[in-house]
């Protein structure tokens, strides 16, 4: 699909160091199609859907690649978990949309955090949202709850930034909508517990 240029950024440059008003990430133009390219490498993971297709990430890897992102896909379902792909992300975010996803998402991310501890981790889907507490307390960065994609866009945008200046990504510098990570507002009482919750 074709994007059309954003505001403060024209065609025929190499680079340029402000895309819009909301990011301030370096971008590359592509020559080809004049679409914005932003250097800030992701990687979406699916860990389990029943056997479907991963249809979970569909609408994710879209609308990041329509702000400009280039996320690379994981199915895990029917691959093994290529370190390579996961080394050089500033962004891991595991879909997590059912319990077994959600028990075998946890095991992948301590994977995750041997081959890239500075990776800033996300777990998205309705399980991340349930779950939020006991994942923020072990091994996530950040979760988002159910439609995940206007919130994984934010939270790369506010990330990408953070690179920009300086700042480590597994932290950020900013209260992101949609986006819940360490210390920002508890999940109502009875959804948190001592593991992984299964849906009541």
């Amino acid at each position: 699909a074709e994007f059309a240029c954003p505001e403060g950024v024209t065609e025929g440059g190499n680079f340029a160091s402000t895309v819009g008003r909301d990011r301030g990430t370096m971008v590359r133009l592509d020559g080809k199609r004049g679409a914005t390219v932003v250097e800030f490498p992701i990687t979406l993971i699916s860990c389990y859907e029943l056997g479907h297709t991963p249809t979970g990430l569909a609408m994710p890897l879209g609308f990041l690649a329509q702000a400009g992102y280039r996320p690379r896909a994981l199915d895990l379902a029917v691959e093994t978990f290529d370190a390579e792909r996961v080394a050089g992300a500033r962004l891991v975010a595991i879909h997590v949309p059912m319990h077994t996803a959600l028990r075998l998402g946890a095991r992948v991310a301590e994977r995750v955090r041997l081959v890239n501890p500075d990776a800033h981790l996300c777990f998205f889907g309705l399980y991340a949202q349930l779950n939020g507490d006991y994942l923020l307390e072990h091994c996530a960065d950040s979760v988002i709850g159910g439609e995940p994609e206007t919130a994984l866009v934010a939270l790369a945008d506010a990330l990408a930034r953070c690179a920009d200046r300086g700042v480590a990504v597994r932290e950020g510098d900013a209260e992101i909508p949609g986006v819940r990570r360490r210390g920002e507002r508890p999940l109502p009482a009875g959804l948190a517990g001592g593991g992984p919750a299964r849906n009541r």
